[in-house]
């Protein structure tokens, strides 16, 4: 159903994040030709679950996993 792609994107985004810590929005948008907006939704659901998180300044941090 409707909530499978969006389970399957947000495993696939976890696991990129768990393999390249400290990524960006912009770059996780090209990595998995989502838009942006679309990794900023995932980003949420995934920080709620307490399963990442940003570490560092806005103009240098990025995602990390826990």
């Amino acid at each position: 159903g409707i909530n499978e792609g969006i389970n399957e994107g947000i495993n696939k985004l976890f696991q990129l994040i768990q393999n390249n810590e400290g990524l960006r929005v912009s770059q996780i948008s090209k990595a998995m030709h989502n838009p942006p907006k679309t990794i900023e939704r995932w980003i949420a659901i995934l920080k709620n679950d307490n399963k990442i998180e940003y570490r560092g300044s806005k103009k240098s941090g990025g995602y990390f996993s826990l």
